[in-house]
This record gives C-alpha cells, sequence and structure tokens, in this order.
C-alpha cells in the first residue's frame, strides 16, 4: 500500500514556514491543507524534511531525523558491509532501516576502526575493553555531502571518541541471548540506559563484541570508592533519582532487567549515570521455561529473597536490588563487604537481614530504601513511585527534609574523624575474600520463607545458622 504524501501544491505553500514557531495564520493554513492526521502530527512535531519534503518520520529526539529518508540511505548502504555472519546483518539491517532516531541505529563496525584496545574488566558473562572509535556514531543524513554526519559527542565532545567493547564469552557463534541484550538496549528508549552504536569482531579470537557508550567514572562502585567521602547529599539523591529513572524507563518497556547490581551501573562526567548489561533482561510477558525457573543468576547481596528461594524474576525483584544499590550509594560500603557471600547469608537475607552501617541517612531516604527491600514483593513501591519520590526530593526545599539532612551531616562528620574508613581521599576498607560481586548461578536449597526483621538488629557480620 503506497504512503500517503502532501502533493506539490500544498508543499509549495507551506515549505517556507518556520514549522516550530507558526503564526496563528500559518497554524490554521495546516489545519485546512494537511487532513491527514499523521501527516499533520509529523509536520507539528518535526517539520518537512529537506531531501523529500515531506512531513518527517523522525523522533522527538532529534527533530532533523528522517526516518523514510535515512532507511533508504541504509538500504542503499546494505552492499557495502557485512559481519561475515547472516543473523547479525540481518539483525543490523533491520535495526537500521526502522530506527526513528540516531540514538536508535546499530552500526556494524570494522575491528579496524577501532584503536588502542586494552582491558578493563572481567565479569560474570563476559569481558570488557576500552578503545577509540575513530570515526564516530552516525547523527543524521548529510545532504550536501551525500554521506552520513558523525558525531563524537556524549556528555562531552570528544576529540577521540571512547567506546566500551563488551566480548561475551565464547561468543564466536553468535547468540540469542547476544543479540537479546542488544536489542534491549535499543529498544529501551532511555537517556538512563547506556547506548550501544554497534557489533564489531576482534580478528585474533573471532569473538563478536558489542560496541557501547564509554562512562569516564566506571562503574557506580568504582566510582563510590573514588569519590564517596567527597560526595553530598545532593549529588548521592542525584544519583539515585537517575537510577530510578532509568529503571522506570525499563520497567514502562515491559522488561525486568534481573541482574540489577552497582556494577551495572555507570557513572560518567556530571553525575551522567546509567544502567547497562540488559543481557538477562526479559518481557515481564514471557515465562522461564523450566529449566530457567531453577536457575538463580545475579550477585547474592542485591537478590531478592524471594528469587533466592526459587520464585520467578518480577519488576519487584529489581525494586529489591535499587533498595540495596541505594543503602550503598548513602553509606559507601559495598554490602555484606565482611562476610563470605554462602549459604548463610542468603538463610539470614530470607530471615529479614539487611545492610547496616553506623553512617547516618536522612530518615525520609532510609524510608524509602526500605521500603524497597521489603521481604513481601508487593510491598515495594513501583519504580514509577521511587522516581517521583526521589525526584521530588532532590528538588525539594522543604524544611525538614533539609534539617534531617544537617543532622545526618554532623553525625556523620563525627564519625569521620574516627574512622578510618572515611577520612582518606578514597575509601579504603577491607573486602572478604568470599565476598563476591560478579553474576554468578546461585544455587541454595531450602531456604527459609521470606520475612522482615521486626527488630532489626544491628548487622554485625557474624551470623547463626
Amino acid at each position: 500500500m503506497e504512503k500517503i504524501k502532501l502533493n506539490d501544491e500544498i508543499i509549495e505553500q507551506i515549505k517556507d514556514f518556520e514549522w516550530g514557531n507558526l503564526t496563528i495564520k500559518q497554524s490554521a493554513i495546516i489545519e485546512k491543507l494537511i487532513l491527514n492526521e499523521e501527516l499533520n502530527r509529523r509536520y507539528k512535531d518535526y517539520g518537512l524534511c529537506r531531501e523529500c519534503k515531506q512531513p518527517k518520520a523522525g523522533h522527538y529526539y532529534n527533530n532533523y531525523w528522517c526516518q523514510s529518508c535515512n532507511s533508504k540511505h541504509f538500504q542503499e548502504d546494505f552492499k557495502n558491509w557485512t559481519s561475515g555472519n547472516h543473523e547479525v546483518d540481518k539483525f543490523i539491517q533491520s535495526l537500521q532501516i526502522k530506527s526513528n532516531d540516531c540514538s536508535e541505529v546499530l552500526e556494524w563496525i570494522e575491528y579496524d576502526k577501532l584503536e588502542k584496545v586494552e582491558y578493563l574488566a572481567k565479569g560474570g558473562f563476559g569481558i570488557t575493553y576500552k578503545a577509540i572509535w575513530k570515526d564516530g556514531y552516525i547523527l543524521d543524513w548529510n545532504l550536501e555531502n551525500n554521506q552520513w554526519e558523525r558525531s563524537k559527542k556524549s556528555s562531552k565532545t570528544y576529540e577521540n571518541y571512547p567506546v566500551v567493547l563488551k566480548c561475551l564469552h565464547n561468543s564466536q557463534d553468535i547468540t540469542a541471548e547476544f543479540l537479546r541484550e542488544i536489542e534491549s538496549h535499543i529498544k529501551i528508549e532511555s537517556i538512563f540506559v547506556i547506548r550501544c552504536h554497534g557489533i564489531t569482531k576482534d580478528p585474533t579470537s573471532n569473538n563478536f563484541m558489542m560496541v557501547m557508550e564509554y562512562a569516564e567514572n566506571g562503574n557506580l562502585r568504582q566510582h563510590l570508592n573514588n569519590s564517596f567521602n567527597s560526595m553530598k547529599w545532593r549529588e548521592k539523591l542525584d544519583i539515585l533519582r537517575r537510577i530510578a529513572n532509568g529503571l522506570y524507563d525499563i520497567h514502562n518497556q515491559g522488561l525486568i532487567h534481573h541482574d540489577f547490581h552497582c556494577g551495572n551501573i555507570l557513572n560518567h562526567n556530571n553525575n551522567y549515570t546509567y544502567i547497562t548489561d540488559l543481557g538477562l533482561c526479559r518481557s515481564t510477558n514471557i515465562k522461564s521455561s523450566q529449566d530457567e525457573y531453577k536457575k538463580v543468576y545475579g550477585v547474592l547481596p542485591y537478590v531478592a529473597p524471594e528469587v533466592l528461594r526459587g520464585k520467578e524474576y518480577t519488576q519487584e525483584s529489581d525494586i529489591y536490588g535499587f533498595g540495596i544499590i541505594a543503602y550503598e550509594v548513602c553509606t559507601g560500603l559495598s554490602p555484606y563487604h565482611d562476610i563470605a557471600h554462602e549459604v548463610s547469608l542468603a538463610i539470614n537475607i530470607c530471615r529479614g537481614l539487611r545492610p547496616k552501617s553506623n553512617y547516618k541517612i536522612p530518615q525520609v531516604i532510609l524510608n524509602i530504601i526500605k521500603q524497597c527491600w521489603d521481604a513481601d514483593p508487593l510491598k515495594r513501591p513501583k519504580a514509577n513511585k521511587l522516581h517521583n519520590l526521589l525526584y521530588n526530593l532532590y528538588y525539594s526545599s522543604n524544611h525538614e527534609i533539609n534539617n534531617q539532612i544537617e543532622q545526618a551531616d554532623e553525625i556523620n562528620e563525627k564519625l569521620t574523624t574516627t574512622s578510618s574508613l572515611y577520612t582518606g581521599i578514597i575509601l579504603s576498607y577491607t573486602i572478604n575474600s568470599q565476598a563476591i560481586y560478579t553474576s554468578r548461578l546461585l544455587d541454595f536449597k531450602n531456604l527459609p520463607e521470606p520475612k522482615n526483621d521486626d527488630e532489626e538488629e544491628e548487622y554485625s557480620g557474624i551470623y547463626i545458622v
């Protein structure tokens, strides 16, 4: 079926209008001439494309993008590249022709376009590297030069655009999981979820790699270690509201993160905070297979007690993980850092144990954290409510909230003078050799029914099983 278009006569009458600043008379002309509801909306939102002269089928993030024209340019370029894998080629091509914005574009990136590749870290499912992408990512089609215009801007503009290469273990043969993670990054339209630019392949190992946006401060755990002692409460709230916003954007797409912990949150300059590692991300409508149902993957301190007992992951399970992350941001300490992450910890988490610290948290923030890690999933707040609570706190000038922050600062100031943990430039504390903060299979049997610890006894690191 042929698409409905504006005819030449209509285009001639409106071509000189400033679509984003229409006069009352011009608005009336638009309503009279563009009767098709979809074309009318597109013109008001995006204006006319300089190339096809039709209302752009773009996206509100990028008013310059014309989906129909750029789809054509992508298709014309298909013959000029290949990953060497038919499934990967089709996957990239399908996303390119559907992209409504530069943030939705996925590219095949030849490995020789990447320079200064260096090892970053090893996680539960793969290895990450840092590299320089010489070209930068596609921004839009340059009509004058008849080629893609590229950008090297993230939260700031780089001369040499840094990226992260994520290599999944044994990814020589592309897997559905690998492509599903990439698709999740594209599907979730959020400035709080790290961006995936494309796919490349290491010619030495033949492993496929995701090419992703780079965050200068590393993961949130690294950022807290390096900067916590100089952080103010406003900065901590800013981090938490950004994480909550990203989690809301994930949940709003009907998805569950499944592996929500500080290692999967990144911090960039200007406190830009992103959620990453969507490899286990699943739709709420998709039930796990019988084998999957029995397997629990994650970082033990962040996994909700009902999941430890074998129940399905839910969005409420993500909220529990947020509660642990929030406590970590507020106190600076990794949860249960001084004990082994083994069955005794899993048992006590189900019995109501939660992280404890002498570091004072304003009560209004602590109340939100406790709601998130409630043993009853139905009592945990939804992500949109969580985001609204933290957003309002961040921008609040409420006298009571400010008083709580001042009181917490006074108590913590005394603590910092007596504890070597908080006196240096960076946090300095010992982590138990069996405290594991990378995702792994958690296989615990016969755990007790989850409950809250009403007495909220001080966590000492000593457990009676």
